[in-house]
């Protein structure tokens, strides 16, 4: 391939100007794929042309000579590949097999026999991460549909029980920086991640997908698929399986039937669905608590949307519940989301009984407002067994452990496994540090609580409850200040009262129960503070309002 790109080169007609491609990026948008992979196929010879004279050799490259390489040399590349994949099993075999004789020749083959039946061969993948698909478009008003692109592959991926998949919000935290491959491996702990692009044109869609071993930076498979709009979750089910293929995972039968079972879908239904996850998934990312409100506001417009233009839209109805869900106790009061949240969940199971997000949604509303705890752990266990790399159902799961079944360990396990699947979401981090603080776990509390660095109130609490008064002091100062919720002032009033400060508690008071006045807010943290000022008739009277009203 080298010395077919040096031909090129020396061509004697040069494309013209207008031809030119000026940088890695501009290279990477012409061949649909990142510039980590661009970069890499310089070595494979891509033909790419340096500035000698410029201090950082500026690249370039013609159109021209980029379509003749990728059409003439793909096919060998890809060969090549395969190839250097063949030689390291054929290697890997034979150094088994002297192993397996000298251990003969030792007389300890019992020792290591384990070893040789459950090792892992050489870039055995057991976990990735799919990292945000690139929009193409041009558009940036399109990126909510790479975005949601990125969530559905994800989603199929992490219905695949011998893959341990990072959850989405993690791995969005690479839309923007440039990290290496293998640094984005490390930060995440996986053995591949998946990259690529979407081009949406009309009422076509196109996907482009690589599968990189992370710690090696090397490409390991690369295919494009292009469906209509109405096929794009069939499109997203062929990636899942092709990529299950390409890291030699055995699907179940059960994961094989829900990988090839996708309908058609409404193409308005569907970009209205996507706009509504936009703006779920993008409320974490605002500033004040009215944006974050706003832009749940608009996810339930969104989906419902969707809704009326496909009545019988399973995703639709979960996305709402989920919706719902995260308005209750915060922005809305459960008695008046939590219901809907409910009836929008069991149709979505109704129409498609093999939604995790749905079971894991219904097991929520059953736990914090229904209260029917054996169905809740029904549903989370159910939305585990269709997605074992659901980071919201081992919460779910987590707390039903810890306040139900009381097994704090086995709630803790749970929560860790959460953490492994969204490891970059501070939510994820100030969930184990409130649970650790609930199963009176403090230290470790403490130490989850400072990975975040804005859960003050919990190590406010933490503090407290060890008898380090100052720190608990100094850390609800801050807290203070970084806050108006009335959820964290009152954590933070019960941490001063265990401080020892009741009168800073007490001068709290007036200010949480005068939005209380106004909007919603939860009894039960109310009444906590009471009952640390030892009012106990104040601390009863709100832990009958929240019985009423249904607090979570």
């Amino acid at each position: 391939m080298g010395n077919e790109t040096k031909d090129l080169r020396d061509r004697s007609t040069e494309p013209v100007p207008r031809d030119r491609l000026d940088s890695w990026k501009e290279i990477a948008a012409h061949l649909n794929c990142s510039e980590r992979t661009v970069r890499r196929w310089e070595q494979e010879g891509l033909p790419v042309h340096r500035h000698p004279h410029k201090k950082k050799a500026a690249i370039y490259a013609y159109k021209a000579e980029i379509d003749a390489w990728w059409n003439n040399g793909r096919v060998r590349l890809e060969e090549l590949e395969q190839s250097r994949t063949s030689q390291r099993r054929y290697r890997s075999l034979w150094l088994a097999l002297a192993l397996v004789i000298a251990a003969l020749a030792a007389g300890v083959v019992g020792r290591f026999a384990y070893r040789l039946r459950g090792g892992a061969p050489p870039h055995h993948i057991e976990s990735l991460a799919v990292l945000p698909l690139k929009n193409l478009s041009g558009d940036p008003g399109q990126d909510y549909f790479a975005d949601g692109m990125t969530e559905q592959l994800t989603t199929d991926l992490g219905q695949i029980s011998a893959l341990r998949v990072i959850s989405r919000t993690s791995a969005m935290r690479y839309k923007g920086p440039d990290k290496s491959v293998p640094e984005i491996g490390r930060e995440l702990h996986v053995d591949a991640v998946v990259e690529g692009s979407v081009e949406r044109s009309g009422d076509q869609v196109r996907i482009t997908a690589q599968l990189i071993d992370a710690p090696n930076d090397k490409h390991l498979w690369a295919k494009s698929y292009e469906r209509d709009l109405r096929d794009v979750l069939t499109l997203q089910d062929e990636v899942a399986q092709a990529i299950a293929n390409e890291v030699k995972i055995t699907l179940t039968p059960q994961e094989q039937s829900r990988l090839s079972s996708a309908r058609p879908v409404n193409p308005r239904a569907n970009e209205a669905y996507l706009r509504g996850m936009y703006e779920l998934h993008g409320m974490t990312a605002e500033t004040t608590e009215t944006l974050k409100s706003q832009s749940l506001a608009k996810a339930v417009a969104y989906f419902q949307r969707a809704l009326t233009n496909d009545p019988n839209e399973a995703l639709a109805y979960s996305g709402l519940a989920d919706a719902y869900s995260n308005l209750s106790t915060l922005y809305r009061a459960p008695l008046e989301v939590m219901p809907k949240a409910k009836a929008a969940a069991i149709k979505a199971i109704e129409l498609d009984d093999t939604l995790a997000e749905a079971h894991a949604s219904l097991g929520y509303v059953e736990f914090t407002f229904d209260w029917d705890w054996p169905r809740a752990e029904r549903e989370f266990r159910r939305a585990l067994e269709l997605n074992p790399s659901s980071a919201r159902a081992h919460a779910g799961y987590a707390e039903y452990l810890l306040f139900v079944a009381r097994r704090t360990d086995d709630a803790l396990q749970e929560l860790e496994h959460a953490y492994a699947l969204d490891p970059l979401l501070p939510l994820a981090h100030g969930d184990l540090g409130w649970m650790l603080f609930l199963a009176r776990r403090y230290t470790q509390s403490i130490d989850a609580s400072q990975i975040v660095g804005h859960d003050d109130h919990i190590l406010a609490l933490s503090y407290a409850e060890l008898g380090r008064p100052q720190e608990a002091l100094a850390a609800a100062d801050r807290a203070v200040k970084s806050s108006q919720s009335p959820v964290t002032l009152s954590k933070v009033a019960a941490a001063y009262a265990l401080a020892g400060n009741k009168e800073k508690a007490r001068a709290m008071l007036p200010g949480i129960e005068g939005q209380a006045r106004q909007r919603y807010v939860c009894g039960f943290n109310v009444a906590c503070i009471y009952s640390v000022l030892g009012d106990k008739e104040r601390a009863l009277a709100w832990l009958a309002k929240a019985y009423r009203e249904r607090s979570d």
